[in-house]
Order: structure tokens, then sequence, then C-alpha cells
């Protein structure tokens, strides 16, 4: 199926080289490779997700219309690493969180560029203070789906479309948050590991992305060539995908860049 898919083609109209989306590709890469050895050096263990590994199956590399880049790890090791980090990224790199930035309202972490600009089409996001090409870092963990499925629509509605509405400085914002985020989420956790399957790997509580995969799915993790790279992936990123996407291999018929309005890169 892969040789039926004339990426050539795909890349020579959508992320040509020279052009800007390739460029923020190319800048994303290096950003990845930074994390990448760094994981590397204190053994903490990623693998590549969503579109990103969907790219490296489908296309060797970038979905060519995609300007988003995204790794995952399980939260044990994510949490090492949120650590590691701050002390370990080069000058150009910055770690963004809700401990990094207090006003960042996601679940899961981005390492910005900094000698860059993505303005995106979320309105949320164009709010953050940094604003670099980023990478997105996704903790996953063992749990039970129920409950990652009441936790999202909950983080939506209390979280997210408050932070919208009101901005994330608003008594009700952070009330809410402290309610999510460090009580009823690690009760949550909590139940998980007491009574959860032990082989089921969902995104964090208050992630919005509830394709259930197993460890076996992940585990042991291999290799997969991206770009001009072999990084980490899956065990098998055919089941990984068809849990994820469904038929991956099948080009979608409205093609158009996810996230960005405006890119610059100086």
């Amino acid at each position: 199926m892969k040789d039926m898919i004339d990426n050539s083609a795909l890349r020579a109209q959508y992320n040509p080289e020279g052009s800007d989306l390739r460029k923020a590709q190319m800048r994303m890469l290096d950003i990845l490779k930074v994390v990448d050895g760094i994981c590397r050096k204190h053994g903490l263990k990623y693998w590549l997700t969503c579109a990103t590994l969907l790219g490296a199956i489908r296309h060797g590399g970038f979905v060519p219309w995609d300007d988003d880049l995204d790794i995952a790890m399980m939260r044990e090791d994510y949490l090492k690493l949120m650590e590691i980090l701050p002390k370990e990224l080069p000058e150009n790199l910055e770690l963004q969180n809700d401990v990094t930035e207090p006003g960042y309202v996601y679940l899961y972490a981005k390492v910005r560029d900094k000698n860059s600009l993505i303005v995106e089409t979320c309105d949320v996001n164009k709010r953050f203070k940094q604003q670099g090409l980023f990478i997105d870092i996704f903790p996953m963990e063992t749990s039970i789906f129920g409950l990652c499925k009441i936790s999202a629509p909950l983080f939506n509605r209390m979280c997210f479309n408050v932070a919208l509405n009101r901005g994330t400085d608003c008594t009700l914002y952070k009330m809410n948050r402290f309610i999510l985020v460090k009580v009823l989420f690690p009760c949550f956790r909590f139940i998980s590991k007491l009574i959860g399957p032990k082989d089921k790997v969902h995104h964090t509580f208050g992630v919005n992305f509830l394709q259930e995969k197993t460890t076996q799915m992940i585990f042991p993790l291999g290799k997969v060539k991206f770009e001009d790279v072999e990084l980490s992936a899956p065990a098998d990123p055919d089941a990984y995908l068809t849990k994820h996407f469904g038929n991956y291999m099948r080009l979608p018929d409205n093609i158009q860049p996810v996230h960005a309005e405006e890119i610059k890169i100086w």
C-alpha cells in the first residue's frame, strides 16, 4: 500500500524543499533530535504517536501537509523528563507546561523553539506566552477507559472552555483546574491502579484522545525511519495506527494543514 502512494508528488505539492512548511518540519525534527538524545541519555522511553507515527509509516517522514510533531511516553518517564528538560535543553529551546507557564492549559507538554513563530488556529493557543514551533509530548498511562472517557469532557468544560471564554487568570479556571488535576484525576488514577486492567493504555486523564492502546502494541519499542533518522516507535505500528485512525493508509479527501495560520522562522 505504501508503494502505491506517490510521496514525491505529495511532497512537491504540499511541502517542497524551501517552503515555509518544510522549513518548519525540519525545525521540529531538530527539536525532537535534541529530546531524543536527552531521553536516551537518561534511559527514558518515548515513541512516535498520532500523525507523526502515521507519517513515518505511510510517508517515510512527516505527513506532507502536517505542521505538528507528536511523541508519547508512559507517565512515569514523562514526569522524570519534565524535571530534566529545564536543566538540559539548549538555549534555543524551552519547555512549556503548566509549571513553566502557569497560563498553559493542556495536560501534556510542548518543547518550543525560540527562533520561530507559529500562529495556530485555536484561540486559546494564541494567548500562550511561548509561541515558537514545537513538538508535543503526551503522557500515557494504564487506566480504566470509562474514567478516561469521563475525564476528557470534564476537562474541556471546566478548564478549556473557561480559559477560552474568561482566560486562565480567573478564579473559576484556577478552582476548576485544581479540583480536576489535584483531586479528581488522582482519584481516577488510584482507582485505575487498584482495579483497572494492567495492559490498557490511554492518554493521561483530561486529554481528548480516547483511542485505547495495549501494552502489547507499544512494547518492546522498535525503531522506524523518519526523514533522515531512526526514531522510537511502537512494537506494532499497524495495530497502533489502525486503533487510532482506522484505515490509516487511505489519504484524506480534504487535505489542509492542521494548526497553523502563520509560520515564521529566523
